[in-house]
């Protein structure tokens, strides 16, 4: 697979040539003034002062045999000078008298007893005699690291000079070639052809930079018919906050090499009004295909969106007209399957929802629930206080039901103050936890909520069925739940209570019915 190189930018080719001449003229500068100063050199020099300054100390303790003192200044210099690795004092038998760091190790003996810059060797004479040498191993000059080869001093200069030279040469030369003028090199025919355009029309580079506009473009905006040669097209203060899309349609063309068309452009005019545009943008290629710019083009809708948008105002209107019909429809249809005073499903609706719903729900051999519910002495509440804090309770009662509903439960209200709700796929156990929650609710909040009876106590029977419990009709399911209700009423009210067979045993016997009566009040 062949690989594929990024292309430079001119100003980047002309960077990356000035900042290598630059270097080049520093290293023969170097060459020819040594502008940098010789480490080596340097070294040499210093490592040949110490060197023979150790040698004088030595032999002079030497010569006064105080020996002490010469084991502590051959430890001393090892340890403060970091350039010595080991220091040894050798006699001329080739016994060593003393030495300091590991002097076996990084002792090298200098061919024919020259000495090196690493191993340097300084002869001892007593009474005109050689008496043996110092030994002295030293780092070596060279770097040993990469971390040492960054910090030579000419490395260190070129890594500086490179990149600063760069981003400095970059941006002169950036910024330069900005005021070069390209319609200098397009023919005057060229430019006639594309003021002919009855579109705007106009040429960028890939940096978006322009390079040829048409006349058509110029009467885009009054600001247009400046100098608009080196710009950045998607910079202009009039054609930036023009569009509401991330990117212009120029963006795109290059950076997908595709066409790209279509994309409204609502460009706002000194006078207040708006010019209509659209733009589209293809990309420019070389002979070999290398992206070199792109060329846009902007189409004056302006009158064609005036005549769109009257014709939208009338659709606007029709579908107001046709909205206020199905809002109305739809009210009829809540008028038809609500109940008026508390918007529950009223019986007719809840059956026709209600059984589909069970059909479907036996076949997938699910369960189904069934919750009713009874306001609590009802009777004495309209009798007490009238029938229109009656109504209130009932609404009241049915709003707190509502707030507990899952979405797909159903809630009708079934009689004057009696409710129903059915709740696909919930066992008998949840069923009676959700009537369990209903009936905590509407203690704690329905009595409460009637500000103008103080003290209202309103409470609510609730009785569960579900499918598990023998029904086989919703009118079944309903009936059996209806008995759990009157046998919250016969065991005081306020309760819940699940069907079981006992129930159906006393319904047998005619227990339910004479209690109904009595238990709806």
């Amino acid at each position: 697979m062949k690989m594929r190189f990024p292309r430079l930018t001119p100003a980047t080719r002309i960077a990356l040539g000035l900042v290598s001449l630059l270097v080049t003229l520093l290293l023969l500068i170097d060459i020819a003034l040594n502008l940098v100063p010789d480490r080596t050199d340097m070294q040499r020099r210093i490592r040949e002062s110490t060197s023979e300054r150790l040698a004088v100390q030595i032999t002079s303790m030497i010569q006064s045999q105080d020996w002490d003192a010469l084991k502590r200044t051959v430890r001393e210099s090892v340890e403060r000078d970091p350039d010595i690795l080991s220091l040894a004092v050798r006699q001329q038998n080739g016994r060593i008298l003393v030495s300091a760091g590991d002097h076996l190790r990084h002792w090298a003996a200098p061919e024919e007893g020259k000495s090196t810059l690493t191993d340097v060797r300084v002869p001892l004479y007593a009474k005109n005699a050689h008496w043996g040498d110092v030994e002295i191993s030293y780092t070596p000059v060279t770097p040993q690291t990469l971390k040492e080869w960054l910090q030579t001093p000419l490395v260190a200069l070129v890594l500086v000079v490179v990149p600063a030279g760069f981003l400095a040469f970059y941006l002169y030369m950036r910024r330069t070639l900005q005021y070069l003028d390209p319609t200098a090199a397009i023919p005057d025919r060229v430019r006639v052809a594309f003021d002919a355009l009855n579109e705007g029309v106009t040429v960028i580079d890939r940096s978006g930079r322009i390079m040829l506009f048409n006349k058509a473009f110029r009467q885009l905006h009054p600001h247009a018919s400046q100098d608009m040669m080196g710009k950045n097209l998607s910079q202009v203060p009039w054609l930036a906050n023009s569009s509401e899309a991330a990117n212009t349609p120029w963006e795109t063309a290059m950076r997908t090499q595709a066409n790209v068309g279509g994309q409204a452009f609502t460009i706002a005019q000194p006078d207040q009004n708006a010019l209509k545009v659209i733009v589209n943008a293809a990309p420019i290629r070389d002979a070999r295909g290398k992206l070199r710019g792109c060329m846009v083009t902007f189409y004056d809708v302006t009158q064609l969106h005036h005549a769109n948008e009257q014709m939208r105002s009338a659709l606007t209107a029709l579908e107001a007209s046709r909205e206020k019909v199905e809002q109305q429809n739809v009210e009829l249809v809540r008028l038809a399957e609500r109940d008026s005073l508390t918007g529950c499903l009223n019986r007719r609706a809840f059956f026709a929802a209600a059984e589909p719903l069970l059909d479907k729900l036996r076949q997938e051999a699910r369960n189904m629930s069934c919750i009713m519910a009874d306001i609590d002495y009802f009777k004495r509440v309209n009798d007490t206080y009238g029938h229109l804090i009656g109504d209130q309770v009932i609404v009241a009662v049915a709003r707190a039901m509502t707030q507990l509903m899952r979405g797909g439960d159903l809630l009708c209200r079934y009689g004057g103050e009696e409710f129903c709700i059915v709740l696909p796929g919930a066992s008998e156990e949840a069923a009676e936890e959700v009537a369990e929650r209903l009936r905590l609710e509407i203690e704690r909040q329905v009595g409460a909520s009637i500000r103008t009876v103080d003290g209202l106590r309103i409470t609510c029977s609730f009785g569960v069925a579900s499918l598990r419990s023998g029904a086989e009709s919703l009118p079944e399911l309903i009936e059996l739940a209806d008995f759990a209700l009157y046998a919250s009423k016969r065991s005081g009210r306020n309760r819940v209570t699940l069907w079981t067979e006992t129930m159906g045993q006393e319904a047998e016997n005619g227990e339910f019915p004479g209690m109904a009566a009595a238990n709806r009040t």
